[in-house]
């Protein structure tokens, strides 16, 4: 397919994904509204708990320590979980199977309608990370940007691997991702949102640094806060990129087979 073709599709369903959002503009404009209360209690929180407590004082202050963990860890939740959600919505829709017979590839099909999740996901991390600098002075005085973004497409790459898996378990079975309980309680407590992972007792420490979200956030902590280039991460970036090697040839062969078995059973357009 032409690189001009495959950026119109991308374009197209990317349109399509903001149009059907902002056609509920309660829930679309809820969607931002809810994203400046988060960084609201963010600041809440840090009052409680004081401006530097002991155990951020190596990264800075605790507003923006936990500002970085909860907005990248949101961010990163959407790959983990969208891809089957919005999978689900176009199985009940029944709109698989009449675009499976264009000239569009299956994956992009299958996976397309959540481009626009994506794109709104990193338009709510901006809006969040403005909110928190303008109105209670989250410090990114130091921040290296460059590290960071290296970080966030690592580490986005690996996590939606995770979502893809998710998506052919969708496609398959026809239900939820049984897994999805493990984001919630990945994103509270195993990677170090709210305080650092070190914290936790050595039985939660262990599965804690087998998931990448763990190294995400504390990369993105020192990028940011503590302004510390590709070089000084080097070991984040690693582990994340073998999360990579591992996680998405993984996915790309449990959702080829899982096309495949539809397919095979005519079951593709039934939900």
């Amino acid at each position: 397919m032409p690189v001009d073709t495959t950026f119109n599709k991308f374009f197209a369903f990317t349109r399509r994904g903001f149009l059907l959002a902002s056609s509920y503009r309660l829930n679309f404009f809820g969607t931002y509204l809810g994203g400046v209360l988060l960084v609201v209690f963010f600041a809440v929180l840090q009052k409680l708990l004081g401006t530097h407590p002991p155990a951020v004082a190596q990264y800075g202050d605790y507003f923006t320590f936990i500002l970085i963990g909860g907005v990248f860890a949101r961010y990163l939740s959407f790959g983990m979980r969208h891809f089957g959600r919005e999978l689900e919505q176009e199985m009940i829709a029944g709109t698989l199977e009449p675009m499976l017979v264009t000239a569009t590839p299956p994956a992009l099909v299958l996976l397309g309608p959540s481009l626009w999740v994506a794109v709104e996901g990193g338009i709510l991390m901006l809006v969040q990370f403005l909110a928190g600098t303008l109105f209670f002075a989250a410090d990114f005085s130091r921040a290296n940007w460059p590290a960071a973004l290296v970080i966030a497409l690592v580490s986005f790459t690996a996590l939606s691997a995770w979502g893809v898996l998710a998506a052919a378990f969708m496609l398959l079975f026809k239900r939820a991702d049984p897994l999805s309980w493990l984001v919630d309680v990945t994103i509270f407590l195993l990677a170090g949102v709210y305080f650092p992972v070190s914290l936790l007792p050595l039985w939660l420490r262990i599965p804690a640094y087998l998931v990448p979200l763990s190294y995400s956030l504390e990369a993105m902590r020192l990028a940011l806060m503590r302004g510390q280039g590709i070089n000084q991460l080097w070991g984040y970036v690693g582990v994340l990129l073998l999360f990579n090697i591992v996680l998405i040839p993984l996915s790309i062969f449990a959702f080829r087979r899982a096309l495949v078995q539809v397919k095979r059973a005519g079951s593709l357009g039934h939900y």
